[in-house]
């Protein structure tokens, strides 16, 4: 079977629409099954065992349990990714309103030295912690990525992104239950 050349051009642009769509709903498919994976992961993650290694020199290890009696955040962030530290400031901004929220600022695949300078360079009381084993454990599907946990230490929801209208109503959510 050959193809009149008059209706080439129209053949081609067809075959390329049909790929386009192909290749939009695969992305979107993708991006909604890591969400689900992430949000199962969650589900299934004793919170109440998890504990990090800190860059504090007050204490080593963080346990949520030690965070108990206050809403909080553990916010997945790094120093080469340019939206992580929209969100650092936005949640900084955020905790200068509401002191009450821990925020709990978890390190995901970075470099010691680059973490201990960005920590130096900013005046926070957010606690500083490594974060990638979590973060791999937990299937987070992209960065910046927060968890919300309620003053019991259960999880309260989550939030993948930089979308930070979302993310303030959600932790305005956390606190109007507090």
């Amino acid at each position: 079977m050959r193809l009149d050349p008059k209706y080439f051009n129209l053949f081609i642009a067809i075959c390329a629409l049909l790929t386009l769509i192909v290749i939009v709903y695969g992305t979107i498919s993708y991006s909604n099954n890591q969400e689900a994976d992430f949000r199962k992961s969650l589900s299934e993650a004793r919170l109440d065992t998890l504990s990090f290694v800190t860059y504090s020199a007050e204490r080593d290890t963080l346990h949520i349990t030690d965070i108990k009696g206050t809403p909080a955040v553990i916010h997945f962030w790094s120093t080469w990714s340019d939206k992580s530290i929209d969100v650092h400031q936005f949640l900084e901004s955020y905790h200068r309103e509401y002191s009450n929220l821990t925020v709990v600022a978890a390190a995901v695949r970075d470099s010691d030295e680059l973490i201990r300078n960005y920590i130096d360079s900013v005046d926070n009381n957010f606690i500083y912690v490594e974060g990638t084993s979590f973060f791999q454990s937990l299937l987070v599907p992209g960065m910046p990525s927060q968890i919300l946990l309620d003053e019991d230490g259960k999880f309260f929801d989550s939030q993948v992104g930089d979308d930070t209208t979302a993310l303030k109503d959600k932790l305005d959510r956390l606190n109007d239950e507090q």
